[in-house]
């Protein structure tokens, strides 16, 4: 579903309507631009990104968040990021909670492999999202710097050599226009 953009409010009325089409608990991490949106590093994004956390039968909490997806009239995307490029070490401590809704609690993921994946597409709108995840502080360039080296020795032995490459020279020549 092409939905309309989502800023913070669309986006709590999303995760409230989740959380009461929930008969048991459940858990998930905003991504991307939703986790920048409810921050407030962003004014708005264009879909819902989200992870579930795990779990044993992820099949009721799809279900819902099928059906938030639908009452906000947006488009819901559920990802893992560890699918999309290797994650840097340590990422799940730095997730962070972000609300608990009741029978819902919701988390930001890791802002360095947000910003990573980021780097890793390089659109336009991505590259404005790192520069507000630079001016609010939510990340650095020394530890992005180092967070992409550690990513860098599991994505050469994964990954094919022109597309290591390619990630390489996005965050390079980001690097230099930002971080230098």
């Amino acid at each position: 579903m092409a939905g309309r953009l989502v800023d913070r409010k669309r986006l709590q009325a999303f995760l409230e309507r989740l959380n009461m089409a929930l008969d048991e608990p459940g858990a998930i991490f905003l991504l991307g631009g939703s986790s920048l949106t409810w921050r407030g590093v962003k004014q708005e994004s264009a879909d819902i990104d989200l992870q579930i956390v795990e779990t044993d039968d992820p099949v009721p909490l799809l279900d819902a968040i099928a059906q938030a997806g639908d009452f906000i009239e947006t488009r819901v995307d559920v990802m893992r990021l560890a699918q999309e490029m290797p994650l840097p070490e340590g990422y799940e401590e730095r997730a962070e909670p972000a609300a608990d809704f009741g029978k819902l609690t919701v988390y930001h993921f890791d802002p360095y492999s947000i910003a990573l994946t980021k780097l890793a597409r390089s659109a336009t709108k991505d590259i404005t999202d790192l520069e507000a995840m630079l001016q609010s502080g939510l990340i650095d360039c020394h530890t992005l710097q180092t967070h992409f080296e550690s990513v860098m020795v599991s994505y050469r032995q994964h990954s094919q050599r022109p597309k290591y490459e390619d990630f390489q020279r996005k965050v390079e020549k980001f690097y230099h226009e930002h971080c230098e």
